[in-house]
């Protein structure tokens, strides 16, 4: 499996919409346009149990991510409606059937991107790219006056430019889960459709099943 598209609009609550208009700016962004705020939390799970954990720094090491790696971060911890959403995903028979365990440790950003006339939002300014976990899932909340924001996946060995297996808009409500060893992955930058503000509102997990998080393979 490379990847599989899920439908969770029904996970969707108006309180997580509503949140992400209280996340705050990453501040480990290149340059001076602030085009992505966010907010972070990991958790261990054990079958129906999520249990958060209180850190919500992590690192990446430069070959995972060129862009920002090789710094611990620390991000805004999550709000409890996106706590709510990740537990209802993981929880999800659709997600454990690909998982094949019920003991995994999960990451869950959560992340708007905004652009205007002035500069383009970049939800993967690293380009293609691995998170470097075992399968991670990206669901797409809300968005507003997007053009871009394209979803790519290609195979993990292959150029950059040749075989895209993915290559899709997720609407609100969709979830693609990858395997991260086998694919890499990209979004293409946010522009606004009309004059004005563009805004796209995603939350990612990651998925370790392997072994929990450590500040070398947390992302």
């Amino acid at each position: 499996m490379y990847y599989r598209l899920f439908q969770n609009q029904d996970k969707i609550s108006r309180e997580l919409i509503r949140s992400f208009a209280d996340l705050p700016p990453d501040n480990y962004l290149q340059g001076t346009d602030r085009f992505r705020f966010r907010a972070f939390g990991q958790a261990e799970v054990k079958g129906d149990e999520v249990h958060w954990a209180e850190s919500t720094t992590f690192f990446q090491e430069t070959e995972i991510n060129g862009y920002a790696g090789g710094m611990t971060r620390s991000f805004a911890p999550l709000p409890q409606p996106a706590q709510q959403f990740a537990e209802e995903l993981v929880r999800d028979p659709r997600i454990r059937r690909v998982l094949r365990q019920e003991e995994f440790f999960i990451g869950c950003h959560q992340i708007r991107i905004v652009a205007d006339d002035s500069f383009n939002g970049y939800p993967a300014p690293e380009g293609f790219h691995h998170d470097g976990f075992d399968y991670v899932a990206v669901t797409s909340i809300a968005h507003d006056n997007v053009s871009g924001g394209v979803s790519l996946v290609s195979v993990a060995d292959s150029a950059e430019d040749d075989e895209i297996i993915l290559d899709r808009a997720l609407p609100p409500g969709e979830t693609v889960l990858l395997d991260d060893r086998l694919v890499r992955h990209y979004v293409s930058p946010v522009t606004p459709k009309v004059p004005g503000t563009a805004t796209r509102d995603v939350i990612v997990i990651t998925f370790a099943v392997s072994e929990p998080f450590t500040r070398e393979n947390a992302a």
